[in-house]
């Protein structure tokens, strides 16, 4: 089973989705894994794109394949994305996995990914509150400063979410407003 969570960026995927691993794994005693879509970003040498918030900076074709192989296997291959070498590398294989939880901004964005996911989650949390969220993180996590991200958000980040991120929400077999709806579900 494939569960896809997309939102924009700061709207609490990556928290909402690990919890979710948490949760499934101690009431149902099963293998759950987090496959996070920043771990398929493309080689920025290679591929030269300047926008990790637009769609064509993700390996699709490689997640694909990895998804695909899950559901006829069982068997996930994990990655990473290093943000030094700007490349994805092969980490382990984990074996009977039973569910894959997908997070990131473009989750269901193409056809071959959507089709292929059993549940469609869109988190559609108020634009002020995910910039607040990802200044935080940005700063905690990643060493960005407020300056800098905002730079980003006022560049580029507003105008993915609008142009392609919110399309999910379309084609979206559940909608929330806010994570802590998502997060009553699984307490």
């Amino acid at each position: 089973m494939i569960i896809a969570i997309a939102g924009g960026s700061g709207s609490g995927k990556t928290t909402i989705s690990n919890l979710m691993k948490e949760k499934y794994k101690t009431c149902f005693n099963i293998n759950v894994e987090v496959v996070s879509m920043d771990d398929y970003y493309k080689n920025i040498e290679i591929d030269s794109f300047d926008n990790y918030d637009h769609p064509n900076a993700f390996n699709v074709d490689q997640l694909h394949r990895d998804l695909q192989n899950f559901l006829s296997t069982g068997s996930l291959q994990t990655r990473s994305y290093n943000y030094e070498t700007k490349e994805s590398v092969a980490l382990e294989r984990k074996s009977n996995v039973k569910i894959v939880i997908l997070e990131g901004l473009y989750s269901f964005y193409t056809q071959e990914i959507r089709d292929i996911c059993h549940l469609k989650l869109f988190l559609d949390v108020d634009e002020n509150i995910r910039i607040k969220q990802r200044l935080f993180r940005d700063l905690k996590e990643r060493n960005i400063s407020m300056e800098k991200n905002m730079l980003m958000i006022n560049s580029f980040v507003k105008d993915m979410y609008k142009k392609h991120v919110l399309q999910q929400r379309e084609v979206a077999d559940k909608i929330y407003p806010n994570t802590n709806e998502v997060l009553s579900l699984i307490a």
